[in-house]
């Protein structure tokens, strides 16, 4: 029999098999429990509309992690800090978070080849931070559409937005700016041969005028207590943890997603909306009734690799940042990937983070280990008297991270397209494809998001 005989017949089962599960109905069933889908699950709540968040995890947070130690003392290695705006307090206020403002570990960074591990000088021309914040706001402010983090491109699509960031970089004598950029933008990887666009949507304007008009703030008590606070504003029965959706069938009245606990229950959700706030790939979609156009649009992400430690027993003074420099890579002595971006001083002594940037395929063994012989080799250079192998503390995988397609999809209008799936077969999606990297600005394009539901 041809295959395409028993399509019929499968469909007919699991229609069968749907209808004898558990089930449930909500306003909106939430995809994904980090910062974007807890603050969404949270703003529903408000509003007295009904949710079911599915979060793969044990935890609600997403990215954000942090490693609690004795005494009190505590390590945000994940999300450090919210922008210090009126959106950011408003929300923990609902939320009943005490903050202070988040203040670095150390003012002092010493340069090193992390390759080498031999001291190095930083690129020609470094600038200090207001003076390089302000040149690079000057720059790309001409890109206005962009302001808000979301990619709201203009058209045309001005060609220095899809050229290497090089070119602007030389264009705008850039030079000096290049280390407090790197500073925000690592997680493109090669960052001088990256498109604009996304060195841009990466540390744009949200990102420069955050610090320029009060800095970040953090929760008292680590990142963990707002995403604590979240989940009781929230309430258990809501939450569904160690869960992902398995199947959905969406149509313009509505959503039907099955969903799959670490336990193998499954249960259906029926509910007026359905809200995506994970990265929407075909790994991450596999199951879901996409259409043609979904499919189409979700096959051209490219992507990093993104990982995050603590580490300690390292033998590196403390109150002192470490940046990895490469002399090779001009202008900025960049560090190319895969790297460690830095080793930055956690302000608890003896406790140092770091990210890793790497393509696709490296994984979390790979960034284990080049944490361990970047370190060694500064052992073996005498730069700093380590004795022994670093003890990684903490580490965790936001992978993917720094999605992306090419120029020549960018041209076609990829973006306009994927806002375009916004509401049809009563799916939404938010998150770091559809707006830049950080909680503020997506909590922001957030609200307008769940503004566009029928509720």
């Amino acid at each position: 029999m041809h295959l395409a005989a028993l399509l019929p017949l499968a469909t007919a089962s699991l229609a069968l098999s749907q209808s004898n599960l558990p089930g449930l109905t909500r306003d909106v069933v939430i995809l994904g429990g980090g910062s974007t889908g807890t603050y969404a699950a949270v703003q529903l709540r408000s509003q007295g509309k009904t949710v079911a968040l599915i979060e793969k995890k044990d935890k609600l947070g997403g990215h954000a992690e942090t490693l609690y130690l004795p005494n009190d003392q505590y390590v945000n290695y994940g999300i450090e800090g919210f922008f210090n705006n009126g959106l950011t307090k408003t929300y923990f206020s609902k939320l009943d978070i005490d903050y202070e403002l988040l203040l670095p570990g150390s003012l002092i960074t010493k340069y090193v080849d992390f390759r080498t591990g031999k001291p190095a000088l930083p690129g020609d021309g470094l600038l200090d931070t207001l003076t390089g914040l302000l040149l690079y706001r000057a720059a790309i402010s001409q890109f206005e559409t962009l302001s808000t983090g979301a990619y709201y491109l203009p058209d045309p699509i001005p060609e220095a937005l899809l050229r290497p960031f090089h070119e602007f970089v030389s264009t705008h004598a850039l030079q000096g700016a290049l280390n407090l950029i790197f500073e925000f933008a690592e997680n493109v990887g090669d960052l001088l041969n990256t498109p604009l666009l996304y060195v841009i949507q990466n540390f744009g304007i949200p990102q420069i005028d955050a610090l320029l008009n009060g800095g970040y703030i953090r929760p008292k008590n680590g990142t963990d207590t707002l995403f604590n606070k979240a989940a009781t504003f929230i309430a258990p029965e809501n939450i569904f943890y160690s869960t992902t959706a398995i199947h959905t069938s969406r149509n313009e009245t509505g959503v039907e997603v099955t969903v799959q606990s670490s336990d193998g229950t499954h249960t259906l959700i029926r509910a007026k909306n359905l809200l995506v706030t994970f990265p929407p790939t075909l790994s991450s979609l596999k199951g879901f009734d996409l259409s043609p156009t979904e499919q189409s649009l979700f096959s051209k992400w490219t992507h990093m690799q993104y990982y995050a430690a603590t580490i300690t027993n390292t033998g590196l003074p403390d109150g002192i940042n470490i940046a990895n420099v490469n002399p090779d890579n001009q202008p900025g002595s960049l560090p190319l990937p895969p790297f460690q971006w830095e080793l930055e001083y956690s302000g608890v002594p003896g406790y140092f983070m770091t990210k890793i940037v790497a393509p696709a395929n490296f994984t979390a063994e790979d960034a284990k280990e080049l944490i361990v012989d970047n370190l060694r080799s500064m052992r073996e250079a005498g730069t700093y008297n380590t004795t022994e192998d670093p003890t990684i503390a903490a580490f965790a995988s936001h992978s993917p991270e720094t999605l992306m397609v090419g120029v020549e999809d960018v041209k076609e209008g990829f973006y306009s397209k994927l806002y375009g799936l916004q509401g049809r077969r009563s799916t939404y999606y938010t998150g770091y494809t559809f707006c830049t990297d950080y909680s503020t600005p997506l909590w922001n394009y957030t609200d307008g998001v769940v503004g566009m539901m029928d509720l």
